[in-house]
C-alpha cells in the first residue's frame, strides 16, 4: 500500500472525493505525507504566490498561498495583530493527521486564503 493509499482511509469527504477523480498534483505535509491540496489551488495574494515573512520574534517564514487546504485543521481565534496582509486576520493551519503546524489560514469577511509554510510541505 503506497502513502496516497494509506492517507486516502481517512481524509476529509469532500478530500478523498477530489484525491478519487485525480491522483496527481498533490501538496502534502512534509511530516506524515498526509494530502493537504492541490497545485491548481495555488494563487497569487498582493500579486505573488509566495511570501516571505518575519513575525515580531523574528522568525522567518516561506509561504506560499493557496485558494483551499482541506487537508488541514484551523485552530484558535482570529487574529489581526501582526498579519502579514492588511485586512486579513490569521488562525493557526495544522496537518489534520499529524498535527504539524503547517501555517495561517488568512480572513476577511468571505474572502480567505491558506499561507502555508514551503519547506513543510511536499509536491508529486
Amino acid at each position: 500500500m503506497d502513502v496516497l493509499d494509506k492517507t486516502r482511509q481517512d481524509l476529509d469527504p469532500k478530500l478523498k472525493e477530489i484525491v478519487e477523480k485525480d491522483e496527481r498534483n498533490f501538496v502534502y505535509c512534509g511530516i506524515c505525507s498526509h494530502v493537504l491540496t492541490r497545485e491548481v489551488e495555488r494563487i497569487e495574494v498582493s500579486g505573488s504566490h509566495d511570501h516571505h515573512c518575519t513575525n515580531p520574534f523574528g522568525l522567518r517564514f516561506h509561504i506560499g498561498c493557496f485558494a483551499e487546504a482541506l487537508g488541514c485543521d484551523i485552530s484558535g481565534e482570529p487574529m489581526a495583530a501582526d498579519t502579514w496582509f492588511p485586512g486579513f486576520r490569521w488562525r493557526h493551519a495544522s496537518c489534520a493527521e499529524c498535527h504539524q503546524h503547517l501555517g495561517w489560514y488568512f480572513e476577511a469577511g468571505e474572502r480567505y486564503f491558506y499561507g502555508l509554510i514551503l519547506d513543510r510541505i511536499q509536491h508529486d
